[in-house]
This record gives C-alpha cells, sequence and structure tokens, in this order.
C-alpha cells in the first residue's frame, strides 16, 4: 500500500475556513478539515456524508489522514457488501439455488437449508446465505403461516432429532441449494429400463422409474422428488381470497368467501391443506380441490 501521506492533497479553503480533502485522485473531496480555536487538538476532520459530526486532531495532516482511513473503511464496507450480496447466487459446485415456490411445487424432498442468513447491512433489509445445512435435509412438510414466515419440517440423516427451521420472509427469499441434476417427478408410466410400471422421473434427458433414477444418481428412492398431487386447480398462497365450491346460494346473498391464512404441504404424501378464515369462526382446514376462486 502507498504511503498515507502520497495518497491526499488539499484543495482550496473556502468563505468558512474549511479546506477540502481529496483522496486517490478523486474529483470530490472526501472530506474537510478546518481549523478551530487554539486548544492541543485544533484541527477537526469532517467526512463529507457526516454533516456536522467531526473528529478532533493535533495537527493539520492527522486530520486529513484520518478522511483516508474513513474512506478506507467506506470502501472496505462496500466491497463486504457487494460480497454478501453476491453469495445470493453464487452456490457451491454440484448445487444450485432453487426458491422454496419451485421446492414446494415440485416435491423435492433433500435440499440444503440456509442455515445462517445475517442482513446484508445493518439490521433490516436482505438477508444473506452465510452457511448451508452441512448435510441434506429430507423434507417432511412446508408449512406457510399467516404471518409469511415459514416453518421446514423434516429429517437428517443419522442419529439426529427431527430437522425444523423457521424462516422470516427476507430468509426464505433466499431459497435452498438442489442437486444440480436434481430429477423431477412426471408422472406414473413405463420404465424402458426395467420395464416396470411406477412413478417416472426426469433427469437430463432420461426418463425412469424411481428405482433407476435413484441408481443413476446414487440416491436412496426416498430422496427422489414427490410433487403435489392434490387435483387442485389453483396453486394458492397466504393471503388469497377463496369460496367453497359445490354451495348454492340465494340469488340476493354473496357466496361466502374467506381468506387463506396457513398452508401446509406435506411433501412425502404430496398433498397440500389450506386453512381458510371465513370471518366468523375459527379457520378451517380444506383440501385445495374443494376452494375456487372468487370472480
Amino acid at each position: 500500500m502507498s504511503d498515507i501521506k502520497t495518497r491526499y492533497r488539499y484543495g482550496k479553503p473556502d468563505d468558512k475556513g474549511r479546506t477540502p480533502v481529496y483522496v486517490d485522485g478523486a474529483a470530490e473531496p472526501a472530506g474537510h478539515v478546518r481549523k478551530m480555536g487554539r486548544g492541543s487538538s485544533p484541527w477537526w476532520a469532517y467526512g463529507a456524508e457526516d454533516g456536522t459530526a467531526g473528529t478532533n486532531h493535533t495537527r493539520k495532516y492527522e486530520a486529513a489522514e484520518r478522511l483516508v482511513r474513513m474512506t478506507d473503511a467506506r470502501a472496505s464496507t462496500a466491497a463486504e457488501i457487494e460480497r454478501r450480496r453476491a453469495c445470493r447466487t453464487q452456490a457451491p459446485a454440484g448445487w444450485r439455488f432453487a426458491s422454496w415456490t419451485e421446492i414446494e411445487r415440485e416435491g423435492y424432498r433433500q435440499v440444503r437449508p440456509v442455515h445462517r442468513a445475517p442482513y446484508v447491512f445493518g439490521g433490516e433489509g436482505e438477508r444473506y446465505p452465510d452457511a448451508f445445512a452441512d448435510q441434506p435435509v429430507t423434507l417432511t412438510r412446508i408449512t406457510t403461516l399467516h404471518n409469511g414466515r415459514v416453518v421446514v419440517s423434516g429429517t437428517e440423516s443419522g442419529d439426529h432429532p427431527p430437522y425444523v427451521l423457521l424462516m422470516d420472509p427476507a430468509h426464505i427469499a433466499l431459497g435452498a441449494l438442489v442437486r444440480e441434476q436434481e430429477p423431477r417427478y412426471i408422472a406414473p408410466g413405463h420404465c424402458a429400463g426395467c420395464e416396470q410400471d411406477g412413478p417416472l422421473y426426469q433427469a437430463g434427458t432420461r426418463l425412469s422409474c424411481a428405482t433407476c433414477t435413484a441408481a443413476d444418481l446414487g440416491v436412496s428412492t426416498a430422496g427422489l422428488p414427490a410433487a403435489v398431487d392434490d387435483d387442485g386447480a389453483v396453486w394458492w398462497s397466504v393471503g388469497d381470497t377463496v369460496r367453497r365450491r359445490g354451495e348454492i346460494h340465494d340469488e340476493d346473498t354473496e357466496p361466502e368467501t374467506g381468506r387463506v391464512t396457513e398452508i401446509e404441504t406435506f411433501v412425502e404424501e404430496r398433498t397440500r391443506r389450506i386453512a381458510v378464515d371465513f370471518g366468523d369462526r375459527w379457520p378451517v382446514r380444506w383440501q385445495p380441490a374443494g376452494l375456487a376462486p372468487v370472480s
């Protein structure tokens, strides 16, 4: 690193006695230095973004060097923020990011959730993935709550207690890791590889049964996706307004409607259960096929 004394230059003082300090040849000053009084530390350094706040120093050059260090600190902070934001899209080798909506709809059984999700900067706003689950978690249930939070339940390999993870909306937005070659459940059919009938999965360009697909990928059949198959015409979300299907109402009566307050997706069973609040009772749990949009 170059000598700090060569990194700044003084500009022309203004009518208030403030001398601008330019760092590393920048066109705009990093701040100003100003002599105030005759005390032991009469020189003050004011950063360009500090307003009236400043620090006092014994010598003019010490005040100027303070502005250089402040410039470096801001640059370091900005670089760290960019690094953290980049982590949101840079998945480890062999893995890719998938949204929780994709995970839920496709029924991905084994994922690596984000275990540490600090804020990118400050104490609010966007988060970034600082650490993932070391080993894939086998999902059993994904529950979306009325407040926008999500509870993920599952199991881990080995002698571990049941896995539970609560995520806030900014944490949810990060998604989770799934294998790059994660297969997709297609439909029941005939496997050309083993000549057996059963659920078919697509991995790359190959379509085969659960046993053949698991053998090709080196995973267990229990780890294969189980896409939701509940005959629901709509993929409901918390906050949606719904009505019950099949009810007969008087011509002058509006159909009874409610708001979705909670959704449980049972990954292994490939079903969803929707909690609906109709306003005058406790939320009632429905199968998606029993609900319709409000026209």
